[in-house]
């Protein structure tokens, strides 16, 4: 039986319009028989020079990374390092390819690991679509092994699914085992802890909202519990779930240097300190020892603004008894 060479429609659309009609016939035997340049041209009756020419355009195009000769004379060593998250279309890794990547050991307990976890035998394609997050987006083997791990314990054994996680875990750095395990917790405990603590604990954070919790853990270096009862007290004084209250709440306890629940008491109990003593200078409390204000003095006017005489009714008699004795 023939052994079949699988090249994506969207390859077809709209790669092979502009390319040069012998550059395509390179591009198709070096993925059928490999080989080197020698060989592929002598199978096609072309000059060496126009191999060498359309191995270099496939490469700038983002395809045939590497022959199967090239492969040869120089072996892949494990581990890979790290590159940016390439912007070409995934390569397709030819069946002679493939063989020389897995006599390497790592590349080799790659593919059996995926096998038994997947529950399936392993195609040349899904071989191809896995060996290439190695080698077209620079994840170490042992973190493809977690990442699919992670993903089968989660009920995704769809190797379409996990390439995506593959291309999420290349974006963000995740290019160490350690990493990974940090991100997975984070999942697994993180993002749960703050959807149950804003009552939303049946669903996964949108992006917005892991942004968010990543933002709180990580760049705030708050612990978990901390975020936990921040997002609660969001609910109780709102009425609602609400990330950006949440978030100024927790900005604040970064400011403060909080790290623990007896952190955030001693701040409450401060914050209590000084609303009664705002509360006191406002007047709602009388202070200790005050004198009362003196009433103002009533008003008068003209009818008894007057000075009154001082009378010596003694006086008055004995001058009253002098006058009668004249008579």
């Amino acid at each position: 039986m023939a052994e079949e060479i699988r090249i994506s429609r969207d390859f077809i659309e709209k790669e092979l319009p502009p390319a040069p009609p012998l550059y395509v016939s390179v591009y198709l035997m070096t993925l059928a028989c490999g080989g080197s340049s020698a060989e592929i041209a002598a199978k096609l009756g072309a000059l060496e020079s126009d191999v060498l020419r359309a191995w270099a355009y496939w490469k700038d195009r983002g395809f045939l990374q590497k022959t199967a000769a090239e492969s040869a004379a120089k072996p892949k060593a494990e581990p890979v390092a790290k590159k940016p998250l390439p912007t070409s279309s995934r390569p397709d890794y030819a069946p002679a390819e493939l063989a020389e990547y897995m006599k390497h050991q790592e590349v080799r307990r790659l593919f059996e690991s995926a096998s038994q976890k997947l529950g399936k035998f392993l195609s040349q394609q899904d071989m191809s679509l896995l060996f290439s997050f190695h080698d077209w987006l620079g994840l170490p083997i042992d973190v493809i092994e977690l990442l699919i791990t992670y993903c089968v314990s989660n009920g995704h054994c769809g190797l379409r699914y996990i390439e995506k996680v593959a291309l999420g875990w290349a974006e963000e750095g995740i290019d160490t085992a350690e990493k990974a395990a940090e991100y997975i917790e984070l999942r697994k405990t993180g993002f749960r802890v703050v959807l149950r603590a804003f009552g939303q604990g049946n669903r996964m954070p949108v992006a917005a909202e892991e942004s968010y919790i990543k933002k709180w853990l990580k760049e705030y270096g708050l612990p978990l519990e901390l975020v936990q009862t921040a997002c609660e007290r969001t609910v109780l004084q709102t009425g609602k779930p609400s990330f950006a209250y949440a978030d100024s709440i927790l900005r604040q306890w970064r400011d403060a240097g909080v790290k623990t629940s007896a952190d955030i008491a001693a701040l409450d109990e401060a914050f209590a300190a000084k609303k009664a003593g705002n509360a006191q200078k406002s007047g709602e409390q009388k202070p200790a020892g005050e004198t009362p204000r003196k009433k103002p003095a009533p008003r008068q006017n003209k009818f008894i603004n007057y000075t009154q005489s001082e009378w010596d009714f003694a006086e008055i008699e004995r001058l009253e008894r002098e006058q009668r004795r004249k008579r």
